[in-house]
């Protein structure tokens, strides 16, 4: 019965929390509808544009990563857990959403992203872009996770934390580019490969990942918070380049992994490769974290 009572008890002590981040969500959606030029419910429900409601889906999963990095019920008080969200919840949703342009000016910088997902549909388009997302609401929750000297530096310390991934992820971009044997922007933008979006999302999330422990408790020392970042970021993008081999020659020893996911467009070995990319990220964010 003491079980029961302190579960319910906690239960209900997380409801201001969970109000105050239904609230942060809420505003998300309008920050994404205003910052467009297009019609939010008329692609999600008129149109049933599948590569506009996947990217909007990836945009919320990110966010929700993001605002988890908030620690609910840690703090001094529920007003200081609540002060810290009416302070980094907006914070959040403007990186967030910086993200998409981030992505669509340095790593999906070859054709217009907003044609491809609105007036072609280019669900594979949508994948790179949602990655981005959670990669970044992965390396805000790192930041998050952490204690600053002082809030003022806690905002400094966030934002810096904020460019560092998207830095990161650019350069990401443009290993994974090296890593394979197409030219991702031709077959993600002017052939609408969904194997190779799912695939180069994959990619960044399991970068995102490895942002995440690698910020894991990141305080206001940022020399020395870059540098750990960037040694741990490297290792666990060498491991990334490896599974790459790996799953060619292991998990699809008949067949080039590239070939199945540029020429023939095959969905599940853009699957494959995405889920070893993300797999293997985890494995490493678990063994450098434990």
């Amino acid at each position: 019965m003491d079980a029961i009572l302190i579960t319910g008890q906690k239960v209900l002590t997380s409801m201001p929390y969970f109000g105050a981040i239904a609230v942060i969500l809420f505003l998300g959606k309008l920050l994404f509808d205003k910052t467009t030029t297009y019609q939010f419910d008329e692609e999600l429900t008129t149109k049933d544009n599948k590569a506009f409601g996947t990217t909007l889906a990836l945009y919320f999963v990110g966010l929700a990563i993001a605002l988890s990095g908030l620690g609910f019920g840690i703090g001094t008080s529920p007003l200081d857990d609540l002060l810290n969200i009416a302070i980094y919840g907006p914070m959040t949703l403007a990186f967030v959403r910086l993200s998409i342009l981030v992505n669509n000016t340095f790593i999906l910088h070859q054709f217009d992203v907003h044609k491809e997902i609105i007036q072609d549909r280019n669900v594979g388009t949508a994948f790179v872009v949602g990655g981005g997302c959670v990669a970044t609401g992965l390396t805000i929750s790192g930041a998050l996770s952490g204690e600053s000297a002082s809030a003022w530096m806690g905002v400094v310390d966030l934002l810096y934390y904020f460019v560092l991934g998207q830095v990161l992820l650019i350069v990401g971009g443009y290993v994974f580019q090296l890593i394979t044997s197409y030219d991702v922007h031709k077959v993600i933008g002017r052939d609408d490969n969904v194997a190779a979006g799912l695939s180069f999302g994959g990619f960044l999330v399991a970068i995102g990942i490895i942002m995440r422990v690698a910020l894991a408790g990141a305080g206001s020392n940022l020399a020395v918070e870059t540098v750990t970042t960037l040694i741990l970021a490297v290792f666990g993008v060498v491991l990334l380049v490896l599974v790459r081999v790996i799953t060619d020659k292991v998990l699809l020893p008949k067949s080039s992994l590239s070939k199945e996911i540029a020429v023939d467009r095959n969905v599940a070995a853009g699957a494959v490769a995405a889920a070893s990319f993300i797999s293997v990220a985890l494995v490493y964010a678990v063994s450098i974290g434990s």
